[in-house]
């Protein structure tokens, strides 16, 4: 007999744009529940994911995409702990994140929470317009000299490669040796990665082209609401992984932890991760639950599972299937 699947459609709201490939403020995304489960569809339309209506209607004809596939199996990998009544935290550890910057904020006070909590590094989001981008590094370089934090930086692959040799050879001294890595600076093709890598003598961290990558990157990013890390790593072997949240739902959030935690448990490499992206939006009341410090994110264990139990209960839900 087939499972019913109930779904609830959200929005999440953020001051600003999120990346360089975005203008959007406002974010569709759905939670689902199968039987005693909840996952997180939350697509990116402009990394190539289909809208969520569409997800959605493709579901409900009982078609999966690596959305929807990954949003199933977090759902029964939730309520089987949920049945449990135990926390899918339970002897587990979260391992630690960088700070995602929200260029939202104001940069003081952001500057203070790093240096006051201790954060390892700060992660921001690189614009086509490199030189805001290396202006915002330049300042974060020099208040964090003193206190070691790493510098990471995201283009996404809206520069070319000219572009982004530019980027780094007008790089200022204090920002290059802060520099942690480079995330997607142009569309990942592993001669000229590599040859921009050796050139500059700069890390480079490979999210976008992972199914194509042979060599020319550091690091792998693995966002676990699009695919399974077991399978980055194994393609991967001999990089550490960087497991991020997808910027989505407080729910779709947990889950990218939880499978941290398990690749750490598993004897799996890891560098700092991005897993602390709640503030990044409007606080809600599954946000509001959401606690990161220096870089440790706190799980919220309600309900067991991957918490958030008499919220997701209170939530008006429709039947999909």
């Amino acid at each position: 007999m087939e499972r019913p699947i109930y779904v609830h459609e959200y929005l999440l709201r953020s001051g600003v744009a999120l990346n360089a490939a975005s203008q959007r403020r406002v974010f569709a995304g759905a939670l689902i529940r199968v039987n005693d489960g909840f996952g997180c569809v939350h697509p990116w339309p402009e990394f190539g994911d289909a809208p969520v209506e569409e997800q959605l209607r493709l579901l409900s004809e009982g078609v999966t995409t690596p959305v929807t596939a990954m949003a199933l199996r977090c759902a029964e990998i939730d309520g089987e702990a949920r049945r449990a009544g135990v926390s899918l935290f339970e002897g587990l550890k979260i391992p630690r994140s960088h700070y995602s910057w929200s260029f939202a904020s104001e940069t003081e006070p952001q500057q203070q929470r790093v240096m006051a909590e201790g954060w390892p590094a700060i992660k921001a989001k690189g614009y086509a317009n490199f030189g805001e981008t290396t202006r915002f590094l330049e300042g974060c370089a020099r208040v964090f000299e003193a206190e070691d934090v790493r510098l990471r930086v995201d283009f996404n692959g809206v520069l070319d490669r000219l572009t982004f040799e530019k980027f780094v050879e007008f790089m200022p001294l204090r920002v290059y040796r802060a520099l942690d890595f480079i995330e997607d600076p142009f569309p990942y093709e592993a001669g000229a990665w590599e040859a921009v890598r050796l050139r500059w003598d700069v890390k480079l961290a490979l999210d976008k082209g992972w199914k194509n990558g042979t060599h020319g990157f550091d690091a792998v990013v693995v966002k676990p609401a699009r695919r399974d890390w077991r399978v980055v790593a194994a393609q991967h072997p001999e990089q550490p992984l960087v497991m991020t949240s997808a910027m989505d739902h407080a729910l779709g959030q947990m889950f990218a932890a939880y499978e941290a935690a398990v690749a750490v448990a598993e004897g799996q490499a890891l560098d700092f991760c991005g897993l602390c992206t709640e503030h990044l939006f409007e606080k809600d009341d599954f946000f509001e639950r959401v606690k990161s410090n220096g870089g440790f994110l706190t799980a919220d264990r309600s309900g067991g599972g991957l918490g958030f139990g008499d919220v997701l209960e209170q939530l008006p839900w429709r039947r999909l299937i």
